[in-house]
């Protein structure tokens, strides 16, 4: 796989209203994001509702990412609580094609993750994986925070690409950034601080909102490589309150009405995640509509 730069959407998974997988829009979404100036998409994320998929349905979701990805990269999220499972999940994802995987900490028994287990763990995926591994940290939905100096220890791993790093702590991503070596790739993965991240040393975001503002994500990602900080830094202005709204604010189902406010197709959340209110729907619509406008002054 290239190196990991640019902006890639972890990719919502829409359902129909009865909860079953809506295979059909997740193509659609797929070939209209193809427009885009996307680096690639990882598939089974957060914000793809990973937690909440089958086996089977996650095996469909990568096989028609793989398929409508063009040239770009594919990345999967396979992290369980097991590593037995997440090495099994892993090998079938890469023998669909994944040319990555992201793998979250396992968390249900936090109380034990520490660093020398999530150390072990890790090594563990990456010794079995035939392809490179991307760490990950998202301690709003794990709880389980990330030790500082474990990406360091990890980083010499041959199969250890990376890491994405989702809690918006710019210093713990500045230590993490000081600590490995410039081959050992770190994306930020939260938007209302995408552009000091790039300024620390990040050379990716993977970004919810870019489900639907990518245009204006790719832009703040652009300004900043050709130097055009000022522009950078409006465009970030522009992007942060929709970025906050479909994440911290309103969750996945804000997501997805800002997927189908965007004109793709968001569908609806599995329980037992609830559905937007209307007033809410409103205001991400009048956010997406902003972002919009944002991007194309």
């Amino acid at each position: 796989m290239r190196p990991l730069r640019g902006i890639l959407p972890p990719v919502v998974t829409p359902f129909d209203s009865d909860g079953a997988l809506d295979l059909a829009a997740f193509e659609a979404n797929l070939e209209a994001w193809a427009g885009e100036d996307l680096e690639g998409y990882v598939v089974l994320g957060s914000n793809g509702e990973a937690a909440s998929l089958e086996e089977d349905e996650k095996l469909a979701l990568v096989r028609a990412a793989r398929a409508r990805a063009g040239g770009r990269a594919v990345l999967v999220g396979t992290g369980l609580d097991s590593t037995r499972a997440t090495i099994a999940l892993t090998r079938k994802v890469a023998d669909l094609g994944a040319d990555a995987v992201l793998v979250l900490t396992p968390h249900y028994y936090k109380p034990q993750m520490t660093a020398e287990a999530l150390r072990r763990h890790f090594v563990a995926v990456a010794d079995a994986s035939p392809v490179p591994v991307y760490l990950y940290s998202m301690t709003l939905f794990t709880g389980v925070p990330w030790p500082p100096a474990l990406a360091a220890e990890l980083a010499s791993h041959p199969r250890i690409a990376g890491i994405k790093e989702s809690s918006s702590d710019l210093g713990l991503l500045g230590r993490i950034l000081s600590s490995v070596p410039p081959r050992f790739e770190v994306a930020c993965g939260s938007a209302p601080v995408l552009y000091p991240a790039l300024c620390l040393g990040a050379g990716a975001g993977i970004l919810a909102v870019a489900n639907c503002a990518p245009a204006l994500a790719v832009a703040i990602y652009r300004a900043f490589q050709s130097g055009d900080h000022a522009r950078a830094r409006r465009l970030q202005a522009a992007l942060t309150p929709l970025a906050v709204a479909v994440t911290a604010t309103h969750g996945i189902a804000g997501l997805k009405a800002a997927v189908d406010a965007a004109g793709w197709r968001g569908g609806h959340v599995r329980a037992p995640l609830m559905p937007l209110a209307p007033a809410a729907r409103e205001e991400i619509r009048a956010l997406v509509a902003s972002a919009r406008e944002s991007w194309r002054a």
